[in-house]
C-alpha cells in the first residue's frame, strides 16, 4: 500500500485568490510575559476558509439556509472514499488559460470505472506550480460542458489540482448546475499526477471549524 499526500503546503508566498482575500502570513508570536521559559508559537495571519487545499459544501454558493455547513458533515463519510482519477496530459496546459472540455475528460477517462458516490478527481499536472506567480493567472479552467459531464457522474466529491475552475470576470455559467448537484468540492490538490488509477481511496480531514461552508483540510490517497 502507498500513501500519497495530495495537500498543498500552506506557506508564505503561496497563491491567494486576490482582494478581498488576504495573503497568508505566518509570523512568530510575541513571547508571552506570563511564561517563564522561552516558547515558540506562530500566528497564521491571513488564514481564511479557502486557504490552501480546502473542502467545501454547496452552502458556499447556496447559503446555509438552502444547504449544510461543513460541521454538519459526519467525519466518517470522508474516510476511505473510493476514487476515480482522470489524468489529463500536462503538456496540454501552460502559458495561458486553456479550457478543459467534456471531450478531453471523456478521452482521458477511457477505461475508468467511474461510479456514483466516488471521489471523482481530475489532474492537469498543475499542482507543481503551487508557488508560481502565474498559478492562478494561467490555470486551466472548466467549460460548462465539462462540468455537466462531471456532475452527471454523481460523485460525492469532485476535486482537482486547479484552484480557479471558472473564467474571471466572465463566467462559464456552471455554478448553479454544480452546487445544486449537492457535490462536495475538494481543491486545489497537488501530486495527483504521481498517483495510480486503480485501487484508490481518499481521506479528507477538514479542520473542525464551526459556522463555515469550507475549511482548509489534509487530504491523502491510499493506493492498494
Amino acid at each position: 500500500m502507498k500513501i500519497y499526500d495530495v495537500t498543498g503546503k500552506i506557506k508564505n508566498g503561496m497563491w491567494c485568490y486576490g482582494d478581498p482575500f488576504p495573503e497568508y502570513d505566518c509570523t512568530p508570536l510575541v513571547q508571552p510575559e506570563w511564561v517563564k521559559a522561552k516558547v515558540w508559537c506562530e500566528v497564521f495571519g491571513g488564514m481564511n476558509s479557502q486557504t490552501g487545499t480546502y473542502l467545501e459544501t454547496p452552502a458556499h454558493y447556496l447559503g446555509p439556509e438552502k444547504s449544510y455547513l461543513l460541521e454538519d458533515l459526519p467525519i466518517e463519510k470522508l474516510i476511505d472514499v473510493r476514487v476515480s482519477l482522470i489524468k489529463l496530459d500536462p503538456a496540454l496546459f501552460g502559458g495561458k488559460r486553456i479550457a478543459i472540455t467534456d471531450e478531453m475528460l471523456k478521452e482521458a477517462a477511457k477505461g475508468l470505472d467511474i461510479r456514483p458516490g466516488d471521489a471523482l478527481l481530475f489532474s492537469c499536472g498543475w499542482g507543481g506550480r503551487w508557488f508560481d506567480s502565474s498559478y492562478l493567472a494561467e490555470s486551466p479552467y472548466l467549460t460548462y460542458s465539462a462540468v455537466e459531464w462531471l456532475t452527471e457522474k454523481k460523485p460525492f466529491i469532485l476535486g482537482s489540482d486547479i484552484a480557479r475552475w471558472d473564467t474571471v470576470p466572465v463566467s462559464q455559467g456552471f455554478w448553479d448546475l454544480f452546487y445544486n448537484s449537492n457535490i462536495l468540492m475538494l481543491a486545489p490538490l497537488v501530486g495527483l499526477e504521481n498517483v495510480g488509477t486503480k485501487g484508490l481511496k481518499l481521506t479528507v480531514l477538514p479542520i473542525n471549524v464551526a459556522d463555515t461552508s469550507c475549511a482548509p483540510c489534509r487530504a491523502f490517497i491510499k493506493e492498494e
